[in-house]
């Protein structure tokens, strides 16, 4: 199994796992343009293409009708999600329904879904598990509760919200109301959040984390890796940044 990321942020994101004869996407936020200009998609002909959407919005659904046009996958979205994306994809396909904190199989693939806080009709994250190895998807997080952190435990791979520093937001462009739904229980994870939860999960057997979801206006990549370092050396986590111009393929587990 490989992990990939085409791009990760605010104004786009998709990520896939590739095993066996499947590949695994996770939200379509970007072009196929970019996903074309990120790796050879003619190695994904004949193998089962599947889509999970984490929910709506458009940094995560933006390529989603070329997506669908160019490689026919099975979509999965929790209800609302499905609901809200009916205009978007019409009768061009069926959209298989999963419920936050069930497990399911989907050939051979585990994957349990569980509900997230944020601004949007019915958000999930994702937990995939395939041939022992364990890939969990968490961002738009504005809250980790209890429940949720759970699932962000034992994984050899944890994409994480890492989204804003609150400094830079308070400081910054964004209007009041837009400042106050980023930083509210509904809206995003900041960069101390983030490393407040590694913190707490981190002698559970994590394997690689990627910081992820970075805000290009409320944020900033130096600091963030200085962050990833201290998780590196205070909590001996493998703790890496994901940018949104440079994708990041072919990662093993």
């Amino acid at each position: 199994m490989t992990f990939n990321c085409i791009s990760s942020g605010s104004s786009g994101n998709c990520y896939f796992l590739e095993f066996d004869d499947r590949v695994v996407f996770v939200d379509c936020g970007v072009t196929m343009k970019s996903i074309k200009a990120s790796v050879d998609i003619s190695r994904f002909q004949g193998k089962e293409i599947q889509l999970y959407i984490t929910h709506e919005h458009h940094d995560h659904v933006s390529g989603l009708k070329p997506f669908i046009n160019k490689f026919s996958p099975k979509i999965f979205a929790s209800e609302g999600t499905a609901s809200a994306l009916h205009s978007v994809v019409g009768h061009a396909a069926h959209i298989y329904v999963l419920k936050g904190g069930c497990e399911y199989d989907v050939s051979g693939l585990s994957v349990i879904p569980f509900d997230i806080n944020h601004d949007s009709r019915e958000p999930l994250g994702y937990r995939f598990s395939f041939s022992e190895k364990v890939v969990t998807f968490a961002t738009d997080l504005g809250v980790v509760s209890k429940e949720v952190e759970k699932f962000l435990c034992c994984c050899d791979v944890l994409v994480l919200e890492s989204n804003y520093e609150p400094k830079l937001l308070e400081q910054g462009k964004y209007p009041l109301y837009l400042k106050k739904r980023i930083a509210s229980q509904k809206g995003h994870l900041s960069n101390k959040d983030a490393v407040k939860i590694l913190s707490s999960i981190c002698d559970t057997g994590l394997g690689k984390v990627f910081l992820a979801h970075v805000s290009e206006e409320n944020n900033d990549y130096e600091l963030l890796e200085s962050y990833a370092k201290y998780c590196r050396d205070k909590f001996n986590i493998d703790t890496s940044v994901l940018r949104k111009e440079t994708p990041r393929t072919g990662v093993s587990l």
